[in-house]
């Protein structure tokens, strides 16, 4: 039964509480139709307790009823028992989302309600009454998997929730209650939006002229929760590894109509010089939705420059070659200037 479903990884032990408890049935509005004369029931006489046992892939709360058994000990029976074995979920923004629930208790009535807490508020999501067959509350978004009497294979009938389609705003302690004549019992289950983030760089392509600044931008957008980190790194040219950059800037953190944040980080790249062509640029970006860092790369390209040789002056160079003029070495090529070029005797003055 489910009692007996207790699992999960060896190193995380089940906590396991017992306390008396006075049974009663709630007050839920669609609790109060179970005891239309409002007087407890005689069978509610005795003692009860609730019981309840958790692991990180299984919960249950059983409702139990004290009977006579032999001296010295106590003798119990499972009067409601409502269980879940998705006691900690996680989704993302725009996915389905099925939070299980299911209740063990003899034939009869009953009622349930869907419940959300979150930041300190709470709202009813869906509220169902099996008498009248109807949900007397229903937010959109929100949808009842109701299961046959004992179909859930665990003799338990499925009263499951489902958020088709996840948002920000789902986020929180989700508490499925079932009501019946004789008592009710909870089961809590914790729901974690978690929405990775998207991230692009600006400009792309990256081609800075000869001596100029530039700043360059990492856009991360679309991440929740908030808590992302955002890396800047160079490799120069030619090197096989990369260091951090530790001038960069980074803006507030913005929330979009969808709960999701975006935030950029940037840096302000050096005046341009003929060693850093070919420099690479990668932000890193970590976060909890993430199973690895995202990274976005982007190569520093030299105005005039294709490839990572070369003078740089382009077509210009190849035009010096063909009056005569050697250029094959051209390292410090652009350290010559246009007074260079003059220098050896090109005019330039009305270029």
């Amino acid at each position: 039964g489910p009692l007996e479903r207790i699992w999960g990884p060896p190193w995380v032990p089940p906590t396991c509480e017992l306390s008396p408890t006075p049974p009663h049935s709630g007050s839920a509005p669609w609790a109060r139709a179970l005891h239309p004369d409002g007087r407890s029931p005689p069978e509610m006489g005795g003692s009860w307790w609730l019981a309840t046992l958790r692991t990180p892939t299984y919960g249950v709360t059983a409702l139990l009823q004290g009977q006579p058994g032999p001296p010295g000990a106590t003798a119990v029976t499972a009067a409601l028992a409502v269980l879940t074995r998705t006691p900690e979920v996680r989704g993302r923004p725009g996915g389905a989302v099925d939070l299980h629930c299911a209740f063990a208790a003899p034939p009869g009535p009953f009622a349930l309600e869907w419940r959300q807490q979150h930041r300190g508020a709470g709202r009813v999501l869906l509220a169902y009454e099996s008498a009248t067959a109807r949900a007397p509350r229903a937010t959109p978004g929100a949808e009842l998997l109701l299961g046959p009497p004992g179909g859930d294979g665990e003799g338990a009938t499925a009263v499951t929730l489902r958020l088709p389609r996840l948002e920000v705003a789902h986020e929180g302690t989700y508490f499925c209650s079932v009501f019946l004549p004789h008592g009710h019992a909870q089961q809590l289950l914790q729901l974690q939006v978690l929405g990775p983030p998207k991230v692009t760089l600006s400009p792309r392509p990256l081609v800075v002229a000869p001596g100029a600044a530039t700043e360059l931008r990492c856009h991360v957008a679309g991440f929740y929760p908030l808590d992302a980190a955002v890396t800047w790194w160079r490799r120069a040219a030619g090197s096989g590894t990369s260091a951090p950059v530790a001038d960069t800037w980074s803006s507030g953190h913005r929330q979009g109509p969808d709960g999701t944040y975006s935030r950029s980080v940037g840096t302000v790249l050096p005046p341009a010089r003929p060693q850093n062509h070919g420099d690479v640029y990668t932000c890193v970006v970590t976060h909890p939705a993430l199973d690895a860092p995202l990274r976005a790369t982007v190569q520093l390209q030299l105005a005039g420059r294709g490839g990572t040789s070369g003078c740089g002056l382009g077509t210009l160079g190849d035009g010096l070659r063909d009056i005569g003029i050697g250029v094959g070495d051209t390292r410090g090529c652009w350290d010559w200037g246009w007074a260079g070029l003059r220098d050896i005797g090109i005019k330039v003055g009305e270029v």
